[in-house]
């Protein structure tokens, strides 16, 4: 099968006879980290999105997880608590090792150290605290792996993760959990891993690109459809390593793809907006709070641009309700306030033409500018046309 063969096929959503069983993955234990090679320089690429792609990319993920358990205790509750100091050691570190002089990536590096960081303090907890993650079978304690967690720092950890202020953020996180109905398969990898993976095999084009700059930073753009990475990453090998798709709702999803894409190749759909393609119809989702397919921290700005994103809030039926009922009363008031000001200027001027008929004398604070006039009377139209004095 050719490249574009792979690309515009995807994923068959149709079982294979024979489907090779999942081998049992083993518990993860505690990162070695990277090894020294002197000499061999690692220099990390970007790609537009500002994700780590490459030969070092892994590393790259590695070496971020270290340091970040390392110099960032886990008794610190949140990634905003962390001094300045330790987070400007934690990049100075990253950028030493890989060779990196954009400083504009201190940004993109710090997420990843918050991300890494707090995945640790989780691992810690479903595996030792909550016991719903598998751990090393040798049941040592954290305190046992880790050189940096002391008996007395994991009691303290202890206490704050089973706190009340913890189980509540943990059934938020649960909830949360809970609307991830198609999972993927991609592992610990990143979709920028997989697409650069994806590539190789031919189930996705390639377009590369150089941009001028630093030679120790090098910056790949690829942006294939993202509807294919969405079923790829959801996909896992057949017998003779051909995607496939295992789930059954992501198998409905693609039906659902299928349709859509004809419906656009027919002309039934067309897209609003980038954001608006086959993907976010199939699912439902119109309005995504995270653009899917790019990884964590990739924003809907840096996806799409800024006309992309619309800040919008929903309300309840409650909220609806009072909302209508104040707009309602203003316009009703300043409508009542709007005509009696008119009803006053009419009903005073014809009291004032009245009484000049009857050859009145009217004070000079009641008088009228004759080059005024009321808005009825402008425009022709007098209520007070068929009286008769």
């Amino acid at each position: 099968m050719d490249e574009d063969q792979h690309a515009n096929s995807g994923p068959s959503n149709k079982s294979p006879n024979q489907v090779p069983q999942k081998q049992k993955k083993k518990p993860r234990g505690p990162t070695k980290g990277i090894k020294s090679m002197p000499g061999v320089p690692r220099i990390i690429e970007w790609d537009h999105l500002d994700r780590p792609t490459g030969k070092w990319a892994t590393d790259y993920k590695n070496h971020i997880g270290e340091i970040s358990r390392v110099k960032v205790s886990i008794l610190i509750r949140t990634w905003e608590d962390v001094s300045q100091g330790i987070k400007d050691t934690l990049w100075e570190d990253v950028k030493r090792e890989f060779h990196i002089t954009d400083e504009t990536k201190k940004e993109v590096v710090l997420k990843s150290c918050d991300k890494r960081w707090r995945e640790f303090k989780s691992r810690l907890t479903t595996g030792w605290i909550r016991g719903t993650r598998k751990r090393p079978k040798d049941e040592k304690m954290p305190y046992d792996l880790y050189s940096y967690i002391t008996k007395d720092i994991w009691k303290e950890f202890v206490k704050i993760r089973t706190s009340e202020e913890a189980e509540e953020i943990s059934e938020k996180a649960r909830q949360s959990q809970s609307f991830n109905i198609y999972p993927h398969h991609m592992g610990q990898k990143s979709y920028a891993e997989m697409t650069s993976e994806w590539q190789r095999k031919g189930y996705i084009p390639s377009v590369s690109s150089s941009s001028e700059g630093s030679s120790a930073s090098t910056i790949s753009s690829s942006l294939p459809s993202r509807t294919c990475l969405w079923l790829l990453a959801r996909s896992v090998p057949d017998e003779k390593g051909n995607p496939y798709l295992p789930d059954q709702g992501t198998q409905k999803v693609k039906e659902n793809i299928d349709e859509w894409k004809r419906k656009q190749d027919e002309g039934e759909f067309v897209p609003k907006s980038a954001r608006d393609d086959v993907l976010s119809r199939a699912l439902g989702k119109t309005k995504e709070g995270r653009p899917l397919t790019f990884g964590g921290g990739v924003g809907i700005k840096a996806v799409w641009g800024t006309g992309e994103r619309r800040s919008f809030r929903r309300y309840g039926d409650a909220e609806m309700e009072e909302m209508e009922a104040r707009v309602t009363k203003r316009v009703k008031d300043e409508t009542i306030q709007e005509m009696n000001s008119k009803m006053d200027a009419m009903v005073m001027e014809k009291f004032i033409t009245f009484a000049k008929e009857l050859g009145v004398q009217i004070p000079s604070h009641m008088r009228i500018d004759a080059n005024v006039h009321s808005s009825c009377r402008s425009g022709g139209l007098d209520p007070f046309a068929d009286i008769t004095v």
